[in-house]
């Protein structure tokens, strides 16, 4: 069309030249930064990192507990001062060497408890925790990024339409002072000319201004400085979705927030296991020790005593604790098994509420999606309606028939229409990618898997 083409010749004549020489952000890299800059992504990493490692050191709860020591003395008494030697005490008259006392052992010790049975399985529940921890710290920024780097995006496009239409506006204003000179307009026709300028400036000022809060928050967020650019927006790309129920009975067991609660279910049932063995299953305490000690070396007025073993032993000891006490209904054992119980049925319920809140969002989010779709159907041949009417309008005040502030209405309906388009169009993807994280998929998949027909060319 001819407005279109005009506006495309301006925008291309209009743009900066070093706008070629800022480098862009893609969505992945910023994504990457945004990780890499999140304090909580570290703290869940950190936490999974701890619950791997302690996993992996499962078996040292069947490891004994092992010491050794060893000791080692030796003294002298000098002359003059009261001594043994010999075996009698006296004033020494020759320095007496007591010689070296060796002393050295080891034990190992070991207790069976019956929370040792289910501790395995207790590791393994704490780093399956930690992991989704880590993932849902990972999936809300990711959510938080896209949805930012996004609206940059549309940004950049409302700025785009909105330079357009200020350098129509200028064109204009140029048009009617020069009518105005040759005496083919009056001052009211320049003055209407010269506000519609100066509201396409400051419609174009305002979004600029939009965009910078935009861009701050992004920073926050990622970390990124210096000067950048975005990707383009996506194309919009219309769905064709099943029934919501057949959507959540599809994903629902892979999404994160039913692992979750299937995880805090499982935790609990090992809990009730845990309680229950700590109460009944009787403490073993087994330990085993080993003991030497040795003197000799000793002497005095060159006379040398030789070494001998003072003391070589092993010991060992079994006991067998049985908890009766904590089998007495009302008993602290007795009570943290009912709790125990407790924490089960509530993270059953749990589940169940989980279900029914996947179940709820995905019907939102699709009705959202539907929604979506069809403004957009309406949006885009309001557009067409406001371009032809421009057009037209154009004509008319070529021609004389039409006056400048007439025009500048039709020019900012058009900009307005642009704008309504554009805000439909992020938030129908907004809403595609909300459904794909709800389902735990990748938008991609979800457009390719549900587009509807014709939207993606094979």
């Amino acid at each position: 069309m001819k407005l279109r083409a005009f506006l495309l010749i301006s925008f291309c004549l209009a743009a900066p030249v070093m706008a070629a020489d800022i480098p862009e952000v893609t969505l992945d890299e910023a994504l990457e930064a945004a990780i890499q800059n999140s304090t909580d992504i570290e703290a869940a990493r950190i936490q999974l990192n701890q619950a791997i490692r302690n996993q992996n050191a499962v078996m040292t709860t069947f490891m004994p507990d092992i010491s050794a020591n060893a000791g080692l003395s030796t003294g002298a008494v000098f002359p003059g001062v009261d001594g043994t030697a010999y075996g009698m005490t006296e004033t020494l008259d020759s320095t007496a060497f007591s010689g070296l006392t060796v002393t050295a052992g080891a034990s190992a010790s070991f207790s069976f408890t019956g929370s040792m049975i289910t501790d395995k399985e207790t590791r393994s529940l704490e780093k399956e925790a930690a992991s989704m921890e880590y993932q849902s710290a990972e999936k809300a920024l990711r959510q938080t990024v896209v949805e930012a780097y996004w609206n940059i995006a549309a940004a950049d496009i409302s700025i785009e339409n909105a330079h357009l239409a200020y350098e129509d506006a200028v064109r204009q204003y140029e048009s009617a002072d020069e009518m105005y000179i040759n005496g083919l307009a009056d001052e009211l026709s320049l003055m209407q000319s010269e506000m519609a300028m100066r509201q396409a400036e400051l419609s174009v000022k305002a979004l600029k201004d939009s965009k910078e809060l935009l861009v701050s928050a992004f920073r926050n967020i990622t970390g990124i400085e210096g000067e950048f650019t975005v990707s383009e927006l996506p194309a919009p790309v219309f769905l064709s979705l099943p029934e919501a129920a057949e959507l959540s009975e599809e994903y629902s067991a892979s999404t994160l927030s039913i692992r979750t609660a299937e995880n805090m279910l499982a935790a609990a049932r090992n809990g009730v296991e845990t309680a229950k063995f700590s109460v009944y299953v009787p403490v073993l305490t087994a330990s085993v020790g080993y003991s030497y000690s040795g003197s000799g070396y000793s002497s005095y007025k060159g006379v040398q005593s030789g070494y001998s073993n003072t003391g070589n032993g092993l010991t060992g000891s079994v006991s067998l604790s049985i908890p009766i006490s904590s089998m007495l209904p009302g008993s602290s054992g007795d009570m943290a098994i009912k709790d125990a119980e407790d924490a089960v049925k509530l993270s059953a319920v749990s589940l169940q509420s989980a279900h029914d809140n996947l179940d709820e969002t995905i019907r939102e989010k699709s009705i959202s999606i539907e929604q979506n779709q069809e403004n957009l159907i309406l949006q885009e041949e309001a557009v067409t309606t406001a371009e032809r009417t421009y057009e037209l309008a154009e004509d008319a005040y070529s021609a004389g028939l039409l006056s400048a502030d007439d025009l500048s209405s039709a020019r900012i309906n058009l900009l307005s229409e642009r704008m309504n388009l554009l805000q439909m169009e992020t938030e129908h993807l907004l809403s595609c990618y909300d459904l794909a994280f709800v389902i735990d998929i990748d938008i991609s998949e979800l457009q390719e898997r549900y587009a509807a027909e014709g939207e993606i060319s094979e």
